[in-house]
């Protein structure tokens, strides 16, 4: 009659040995080994300690009614601004445009999808254009994992050889960064205004001036994905129509301690598991062939027949 085995269970078996011996050495090199080699090895490929991690959010943007307005016509160079400023500077220059604007929430859910802005510039019945120049300034703000708040410019130009009599705009609104913005804290350096808020020179109004300071921030604002399309002819008034999208985007920042530790225990633990295995047989054949010497003890082994 054959036999089967219906239950089995393992036997420890004790190594011994005194505290200073070379068995004791043995185990705490192995000890140290183990702790320190997945740390090297994560270290050495870079991804122990996460220095920058990135969410999806669709920022919360407000059009601020801001416009700055520059067109060319054959006549001369025709200007506006919301800003009155920059209209008393520009007085020999000044034509007020018909301005319309409307945000777009389809789902209302409190958070704008985009931006229909139309101008609308009178026309002299000579006067011609070749060319708009037009800055939008927006209230941008992030909420999700970080909290920033900014003043974000929208610019756009256009030039042709043929005379103009309107230029549609379809563009999306999108954050860019220099470098990652802090977990903790309201960033609010950059929620000051793009456009000169006093009266001032010319100077301040030039239009390499205004973007020159708005390029060295850290966050700005910018048109992507844009497509133009003209209206050639003549006409009494030149208009400028712009479709503006806020889309959802990845934003970069610094993750906090807990998200730090939490990313390199991951990492550290998947190699411990390997270098764990590796280290157990090589305990085990030091031990079992008694490189170095050790008192074993086994269990008695008892034996119930029937």
């Amino acid at each position: 009659m054959g036999l089967y085995v219906v239950y089995h269970r393992p036997q420890n078996i004790f190594y011994k040995t005194s505290l200073c011996s070379k068995a004791t050495l043995f185990s705490v090199v192995t000890f140290v080994v183990t702790a320190i080699t997945p740390l090297l090895i994560v270290y050495r490929s870079h991804g122990l300690w996460i220095k920058e991690a990135e969410f999806r959010e669709q920022a919360d943007i407000r059009f601020k009614h801001q416009v700055l307005m520059l067109t060319d016509t054959s006549l001369g160079p025709v200007v506006w601004s919301t800003n009155p400023a920059f209209n008393s500077l520009m007085k020999n220059y000044l034509r007020v445009p018909l301005i319309k604007s409307h945000e777009i929430d389809k789902n209302h859910d409190g958070v704008l999808e985009g931006l229909d802005l139309t101008v609308t510039l009178p026309l002299l019945n000579t006067e011609l254009v070749y060319g708009t120049t037009l800055l939008v300034t927006f209230d941008y703000r992030l909420h999700h994992m970080c909290e920033a708040v900014l003043e974000g410019l929208g610019f756009l130009q256009h030039s042709s050889g043929i005379p103009l009599s309107a230029v549609y705009f379809s563009a999306d609104l999108t954050l860019h960064q220099r470098f990652p913005l802090p977990y903790s804290g309201i960033h609010s350096l950059y929620n000051t205004s793009v456009l000169p808020s006093v009266y001032s020179s010319a100077k301040d109004w030039k239009l390499h001036h205004i973007l020159s300071n708005y390029w060295k921030r850290n966050l700005t604002t910018r048109f992507t994905n844009t497509y133009t399309s003209l209206q050639t002819g003549e006409s009494d008034s030149f208009i400028v129509s712009l479709q503006v999208h806020y889309p959802e985007q990845s934003i970069l920042y610094i993750p906090g301690f807990w998200f730090v530790i939490k990313w390199a225990w991951i990492q550290y633990l998947s190699v411990l598991v390997i270098v764990l295995y590796i280290i157990s047989l090589l305990k085990e054949w030091v031990f079992q062939n008694q490189i170095v010497s050790t008192w074993v003890e086994a269990p008695q082994k008892l034996f119930h027949l029937r």
